[in-house]
């Protein structure tokens, strides 16, 4: 049933009450807000109308309303006038990241750690997806007679590290012969594209110093799966325990689920394109009820994206933090481009 023009306003009035009041609305409130356009009989009865189809609940028997899951939706998807940030807004975005965008990875830190701050809610951000992404250095370094430094970076950016432990003592041409076998063998190839197999058909290559070199072949393998996987990173938590919103009992239920990196990665890798809020009972998971989640893409040019996201009450100031998660997404996809680029 489609809401004629009178409720539309009705319903965005008490939605934005409800926002920054966390109060029921009346009938009373209403009248003054939409400037006396319609007398509070009329109010009444279309509050009541809107109860009746779920966008409204009261919930004591003498308040006000507040708004369900189901007039958020609308209200986010035909209502809301999205507030554009200020340039000091921006100029601050930029400031919190700038100070990491040499280091892919810690510019993802710093990106979810700074978005908790400035929304108040939980962050969650994923590394870039490098499925697609392409090795651009393997280096085999001596750390010890015995042990070794592998380091791996992908061609956006991304640097993995490991300690591998050899069964003899190895030597300056030892590893130069194996920095040499792995480069000429896998630079410029795609992370998917390495198989066991094929490092494992090294040992053959490497000849004599094949099973000496093996400790180091098992971890490139390792290396380089674990450098394809998404990894999640979450900030700010214990923001959620701040919110009035929430009490004791859905705020622990929320955070046990925020601890589960596994699942946060699969609802967060599954979406695709542009800017997506989930509400609460949108959600097939029970933890989430009462709950939003808000998330976009950030992009790199070489291959591969990531998540960016927050985790909040449903009622929040989607209107002012969609265009801050927005920018910060921009601004982690611009900075990236620019890393790689002078790489």
């Amino acid at each position: 049933m489609e809401l004629g023009e009178r409720k539309l306003k009705i319903l965005s009035a008490i939605i934005e009450a409800y926002i920054q009041s966390g109060e029921p609305v009346g009938s009373k409130a209403l009248v003054e807000m939409l400037d006396h356009t319609a007398s509070s009989a009329t109010i009444r009865n279309d509050m009541a109308d809107l109860a009746t189809d779920g966008y409204l609940e009261q919930p004591h028997t003498s308040a006000g309303r507040i708004p369900t899951a189901k007039a958020f939706r609308l209200y986010i998807d035909s209502l809301m006038k999205r507030q554009p940030l200020t340039e000091k807004s921006r100029h601050e975005i930029e400031e919190l990241l700038s100070g990491a965008a040499s280091d892919p990875e810690r510019l993802i830190e710093e990106a979810s750690q700074a978005l908790a701050e400035v929304t108040g809610c939980a962050a969650v951000t994923t590394t870039p997806d490098q499925q697609s992404s392409s090795i651009r250095r393997i280096e085999v370094l001596r750390s010890g007679t015995r042990t070794a430094a592998l380091l791996l970076m992908t061609s956006s950016g991304m640097l993995r590290s490991r300690v591998c432990r050899f069964d003899s003592d190895i030597d300056s041409p030892l590893l130069e012969r194996l920095n040499n076998t792995l480069s000429a063998e896998f630079l410029g190839q795609p992370l998917s594209s390495v198989s066991l197999a094929q490092v494992q058909g090294l040992l053959v290559a490497l000849g004599e110093v094949g099973l000496a070199c093996a400790p180091a072949l098992t971890a490139f393998v390792e290396l380089v799966q674990e450098s394809a996987e998404a990894e999640v990173l979450l900030s700010g938590q214990l923001n959620l325990l701040r919110h009035p919103d929430y009490e004791l009992e859905r705020a622990r239920s929320l955070l046990s689920f925020l601890s589960q990196r596994e699942l946060l990665a699969n609802m967060l890798t599954a979406h695709s394109g542009g800017l997506r809020v989930v509400l609460g009972s949108e959600s097939p998971r029970p933890e989430l009820d009462g709950s939003s989640i808000i998330v976009t893409r950030y992009s790199l040019t070489g291959g591969g994206d990531g998540s960016i996201g927050i985790i909040g009450p449903l009622r929040m100031d989607y209107a002012a933090t969609i265009p801050r998660l927005e920018y910060f997404a921009q601004t982690i996809s611009r900075l990236l481009r620019q890393l790689m680029n002078d790489g």
